[in-house]
C-alpha cells in the first residue's frame, strides 16, 4: 500500500519514493489534522489508523474495500494483530453524501481501550467536518456488546432486519469530539 498513496504537501520526501503513487492520500500528521478541514471532509473512502492511542494517520481511497464474511473469519483466527492499533474503514454511500458508514473494525488482542476510543472519535470528527447527520455500522461482532456501543452513543437500529443494524445520530449536532489528546504522544 505504501507504493500506491500520492503525497501530501505536508509529507516528507521520504514518504514519497515512487511517482506512482496515486490511490491513497494519506493525512499522518497530528497538526496536518487541524490544516487539512477541506481535505478531511472531502473523503469519501477512507481509513482510520491509531497506534497506542494516538492517531497515526487517515487515508483517502479512491474506491471502497469491501470485506467478506471470509476475510473476517481468516483474519480473526490466522491473521490477528497483535500489537496496540485499531483500522476503521468507512465510506459515504452513493446518493447519501450526509451519511457515513462504518464499513470494518480491525484490531487485535492488544488494543487497548484507548486506541479504539480514539479511532471512534476521530470517526465522529470526519462526521462533523463533513456535517454528516448519522453514521451507520452493522456489527458482527459480539465481543462489541450492545452496551458498549450505547455507551459510545450509538443506537440499535433496524430491529427487524438480520443482524446487529448501530447509528449514531447527529440531528441535533456534532458534540465536540475532545480528539486533542489523541494527536499527541501520552507522557507517562
Amino acid at each position: 500500500m505504501d507504493s500506491q498513496r500520492r503525497k501530501l504537501p505536508n509529507q516528507s520526501s521520504d514518504e514519497n519514493k515512487n511517482g506512482s503513487e496515486m490511490l491513497i492520500r494519506r493525512i499522518h500528521e497530528p497538526t496536518a489534522l487541524a490544516r487539512q478541514c477541506d481535505v478531511i471532509a472531502r473523503i469519501r473512502c477512507g481509513r482510520i489508523v491509531m497506534r497506542s492511542g494516538v492517531l497515526d494517520r487517515i487515508e483517502s481511497h479512491w474506491m471502497r474495500h469491501p470485506v467478506s464474511v471470509a476475510q473476517v473469519w481468516w483474519q480473526q483466527h490466522f491473521a490477528r494483530d497483535e500489537g496496540d492499533q485499531c483500522m476503521l474503514d468507512f465510506h459515504i454511500p452513493r446518493g447519501m453524501p450526509r451519511f457515513i458508514t462504518l464499513d470494518y473494525i480491525r484490531s487485535g488482542r492488544g488494543t487497548s481501550y484507548r486506541t479504539f476510543l480514539g479511532a471512534c472519535r476521530v470517526l465522529d470528527e470526519v462526521a462533523r467536518r463533513r456535517s454528516s447527520l448519522a453514521i451507520v455500522a452493522h456489527l458482527t461482532n459480539q465481543q462489541l456488546s450492545d452496551r458498549l456501543m450505547t455507551r459510545l452513543g450509538w443506537h440499535r437500529h433496524m430491529p427487524h432486519w438480520p443482524g446487529r443494524h448501530f447509528i449514531r445520530r447527529f440531528y441535533d449536532g456534532h458534540p465536540d469530539p475532545k480528539i486533542d489528546r489523541y494527536l499527541t504522544p501520552v507522557m507517562d
